[in-house]
């Protein structure tokens, strides 16, 4: 089989599999209903490597690049994307100032050490009126679900990431002094996290990589395994998306849509119970189902 033939191979067993996966597919929809009609911008994505997630974001329309934080991203996207890919070295973005209308990082910034100098790099190559919308995974203080991915190796601190994840507030006190930060999501519930982790670890034994992530030089070994995790997420399909009908436990996902402002660096006062401004104003709907 030739290396254009395993590329379309791929991509199309890829797509299958993002069908497959109720969480991931949660994250897609959210971002494309956050993002809305693009056909009039110039878009940034900052990906982790999801060549799937980056496709069905370009279907809705505009003008896009891609930076990634790392090599792997950068080899698995070659497979989907006909433009080169940006790296994002020391925490720069290779673009000019005011290049864009909207940027979107999809669950890339853990990967990234300065990650409050890399905001102030997303607020110089946005214009006036753009936003920025953000994926992240929640993090929290004694997360069952992180000590699962801890213990069993599928933690993304495995796969070069700085931290694993924010909390709402922290992503806020990253973008507070840029960008005004209407509304937060939190969404994908506890249940559908530890099923979704059990999966990781079956998933890991099959390739030792997350299955969106695809190798620089990809096999035919590659398809079979893609075919075998397609069979599999079959089976356990119908629980992931019972699952995720439990909106009322806690989440473990974040989104955060902010609208760019002037940079002007602001104080946290604290309030009289100890709470940060932040704190008290940040706006959180829990739901799988909450509109920005």
């Amino acid at each position: 089989m030739t290396d254009t033939n395993l590329d379309t191979e791929i991509r199309n067993w890829q797509e299958k599999l993002l069908s497959r996966s109720v969480r991931r597919t949660h994250k897609c929809n959210r971002l494309m209903k956050s993002l809305g009609n693009l056909s009039s911008f110039q878009c940034l994505e900052i990906s982790e490597g999801d060549g799937s997630i980056s496709m069905k974001l370009r279907s809705l329309g505009g003008s896009w690049k891609t930076a990634v934080p790392t090599r792997t991203a950068s080899d698995s996207l070659k497979h989907y994307l006909s433009e080169n890919v940006g790296f994002i070295l020391e925490g720069k973005l290779p673009y000019e100032d005011n290049s864009f209308d909207r940027l979107v990082i999809v669950d890339a910034l853990k990967f990234i050490e300065a990650d409050y100098e890399f905001i102030k790099e997303c607020h110089r190559v946005l214009r006036n009126d753009g936003w920025v919308v953000i994926s992240e995974t929640k993090r929290a203080p004694a997360s069952l679900v992180n000590l699962l991915k801890s213990a069993l190796g599928v933690s993304p601190m495995i796969r070069e990431a700085k931290r694993k994840g924010y909390s709402a507030t922290e992503l806020f006190d990253k973008l507070k002094d840029g960008f005004d930060v209407p509304e937060t999501i939190v969404y994908s519930n506890g249940l559908l996290e530890t099923a979704s982790t059990i999966g990781e670890v079956i998933q890991k034994s099959i390739m030792h990589s997350p299955c969106w992530l695809v190798p620089e030089k990809p096999t035919a070994e590659e398809i079979k395994n893609c075919r075998s995790l397609f069979s599999l997420g079959g089976i356990f399909y119908p629980l992931a998306k019972l699952l995720s009908l439990f909106e009322f436990i806690p989440g473990h996902k974040l989104l955060i849509r902010s609208r760019r402002r002037h940079w002007r660096p602001r104080l946290q006062p604290k309030l009289i119970d100890g709470r940060s401004i932040a704190e008290a104003a940040i706006n959180t709907k829990i739901g799988t189902a909450a509109p920005f």
